[in-house]
This record gives structure tokens, C-alpha cells and sequence, in this order.
């Protein structure tokens, strides 16, 4: 008896098996990924659509937490820490709830990644965040996150569903961050000259420590001379107000771009010796 329980269950899950089959879904899954800086933000959520309904104050009532997309909850992760909103969160990944209202909402980021709205536990969030969305003159289909004005230490995080939007900015440390890993390369590879040289162009680019840029740009020149980290050195110099050693520098470097037959450096280090000479 057994024996025919067991053929039996076995036919039934083999029928089922063969029944499933992989159709388009009403809220389709979505994903967006975007570095900021150096940290990688990624939103993993299910894409409902308007249809014709009333949405917001209809669908979703105000005054009510919900998961901000549909079949599950939407979830947001972060590859370092970040501000949002003036609010620091740790690396790692969260749920997103909102609590929509007719101009201000309410977000939420919740450590319950299989969290919905009857199971929410407001102790678990990590942040919460007051904002005020804004009524858009055209109609969004479908559920859409993106990431608008991304610069090199932040981003504008942007919903948009029905006729209705918000955004919150998205901060990183990014100089932290650069720096941190300047530091470990230059530790890893203490005789690479390329590091340093690369190191120290960042500092000049982003008006850090001049005096460490100079140091790592004369360390990457001594242990081997290059046209492009010649110039490197010559723009440090110049930049500390050194015009007199930048210009020898870029003599040195435009000699070594000739022999190299390489002429943006030629055509950079002339320029660059003509404007430091009415210096």
C-alpha cells in the first residue's frame, strides 16, 4: 500500500513539473544599479502598473505603511555607508517602506528584507526619513526608480509612479574612501610608481594635501621617469606657486614625450611652459 501511495505522489509532482511554466507577470521585476563615488547602490524591486486605476488615495491608501512596489518587498543595498537625507546608513541591504500621504510622505528602510505591510515592525528600521512629494503633469505607467544628477559624491534618488514623485539625495565620503585606498595600494606596492603617480594626480585634482601629492609625485619620478609622470611633478609645482621648478620639470617631460613621439604631452608641456613663463 505504501508502494502505491509512494508511484502515486511521485506521478502527481512529475505532472506538476511538467505544468509549470514561466509567464509574464503583471509587475514584472526590475533592477537599477548606479556608483556613486566608489560605492555601488543597487534597488531590486517588482514594477506594478497604473491600469487605469487611482492609485495614490485609491490603491494605496494614505496614512498606510507599504512596500513601495508589488509581489514582495522592494529592497535597496548599499557596497559602503552613505547619507541619505542627512542620515548615516551602514553598508548593507534593507527593505524600503513608505507611508504615502497627499504632499508629505514618509520612507522607511527596514532591516526585514521579507517584510510586508502586515508584518512591519517600525523597531527594525534603520532610518526614517520625512519628505514631500510632488504632483507631475504626465501620467507613469509603470513603477520606476532612478538615479538623476549623479555627480562623484552624491546622487538624486527618484520615485515616480502614477502622477507623482520624490527624491532624496544619496551622499558618499567619497574623498574617505580614495584616500583609504590610495593608502593600501601604496602599502601593497611600495615600488609602483604608477600608484604613486596616480595618487598624487588625485590630490592635485581634488585640492587635497599638496605637500603629500609633491612627495608621491617625486617618489613615482625617482624610481622611473616617464613623460606622463614628468608632468604630473610639473603641475604640482606649478599649482604650489613653484613656476620656475615646473617649467625645468616640463622641459624634462616634453623631451621624454618627443622621444616617445607622443604629442599631446609635446603639445600640453609647451603650452604649459609658455603660460608659466609670464608667471
Amino acid at each position: 500500500m505504501k508502494r502505491v501511495f509512494y508511484t502515486l505522489a511521485l506521478s502527481i509532482l512529475a505532472t506538476c513539473t511538467t505544468w509549470a511554466q514561466d509567464l509574464p507577470k503583471p509587475s514584472p521585476y526590475g533592477e537599477v544599479m548606479q556608483r556613486i563615488g566608489l560605492t555601488d547602490v543597487k534597488i531590486e524591486y517588482s514594477r506594478p502598473g497604473v491600469k487605469e486605476r487611482t492609485i495614490f488615495g485609491g490603491l494605496e491608501a494614505y496614512g498606510e505603511v507599504w512596500r513601495t512596489g508589488a509581489n514582495a518587498a522592494t529592497k535597496i543595498s548599499f557596497s559602503t555607508n552613505v547619507m541619505i537625507a542627512g542620515e548615516e546608513v551602514k553598508a548593507g541591504t534593507y527593505s524600503v517602506l513608505t507611508v504615502p500621504g497627499e504632499g508629505a510622505w514618509k520612507l522607511m528602510l527596514n532591516k526585514d528584507l521579507g517584510v510586508s505591510e502586515g508584518s512591519y515592525d517600525a523597531e527594525k528600521n534603520v532610518i526614517v526619513v520625512e519628505m514631500e512629494a510632488q504632483k507631475i503633469d504626465r501620467v507613469v505607467e509603470t513603477l520606476t526608480f532612478t538615479f538623476a544628477n549623479v555627480k562623484e559624491d552624491a546622487a538624486e534618488w527618484t520615485f515616480e509612479w502614477e502622477n507623482t514623485m520624490w527624491t532624496l539625495p544619496i551622499e558618499v565620503k567619497v574623498d574617505e574612501q580614495a584616500m583609504a585606498n590610495i593608502k593600501e595600494k601604496i602599502a601593497e606596492i611600495e615600488g609602483a610608481y604608477g600608484v604613486y603617480n596616480t595618487s598624487a594626480r588625485y590630490f592635485l585634482d581634488h585640492d587635497q594635501d599638496l605637500e603629500q601629492a609633491l612627495a608621491w609625485s617625486k617618489k613615482s619620478v625617482e624610481i622611473e621617469q616617464k613623460f606622463w609622470n614628468v608632468y604630473t611633478l610639473s603641475l604640482i609645482q606649478a599649482k604650489m606657486g613653484n613656476h620656475k621648478e615646473a617649467i625645468k620639470t616640463a622641459k624634462i617631460s616634453m623631451d621624454l614625450a618627443q622621444k616617445a613621439e607622443y604629442k599631446p604631452y609635446i603639445k600640453m608641456n609647451k603650452e604649459n611652459i609658455e603660460k608659466w613663463s609670464k608667471k
